[in-house]
């Protein structure tokens, strides 16, 4: 193991901001882009021997089509739509990332590094589990004393 060198919590700190960055920027090019997933007119439907495909719910669209029926499913068609209006603002798409991160069995299932991160740096904080057993243990006794003592009568 010789080699081996031991981060610091700055640069496991520094990492972690770096990783959430990217991952935020690649979550916001997904949820943000001109795609037939993220329109609001989009309804996604299954389609036996074919898949699920997007059909437009715009009545815009709907109207001026002879078969009132208007399939949508690919990008192409979504990024020349006039009538494309995204499903997900920005504040959307952030504050959906920080649920995800604050939920450790999302975080690990979508973003494993940035949950390995997370748990280190929980790990390193000065609230330790040993700390953290130190101080209910004292809330403990203190209660016990204000009950030995008759503090609650």
């Amino acid at each position: 193991m010789a080699g081996l060198s031991m981060r610091t919590k700055e640069e496991v700190t520094e990492r972690f901001h770096s990783q959430c960055r990217m991952r935020l920027r690649q979550r916001q090019e997904k949820f943000l882009s001109r795609s037939n997933l993220n329109c609001v007119h989009n309804c996604q439907l299954r389609v036996r021997r074919v898949g699920k495909v997007g059909f437009c719910q715009n009545p815009d669209v709907l109207a001026a089509s002879k078969t009132r029926m208007f399939v949508c499913n690919d990008d192409e068609q979504a990024r020349g739509c006039p009538h494309f209006e995204c499903r997900r603002t920005e504040d959307d798409v952030v504050r959906e990332f920080w649920e995800v991160l604050r939920s450790p069995s999302r975080c690990g299932s979508e973003y494993p590094k940035l949950a390995v991160l997370i748990w280190f740096l929980q790990e390193v904080e000065p609230s330790t589990r040993g700390q953290r057993f130190k101080a209910v243990s004292h809330e403990f006794v203190r209660y016990l004393w204000s009950l030995v003592s008759f503090e609650w009568w």
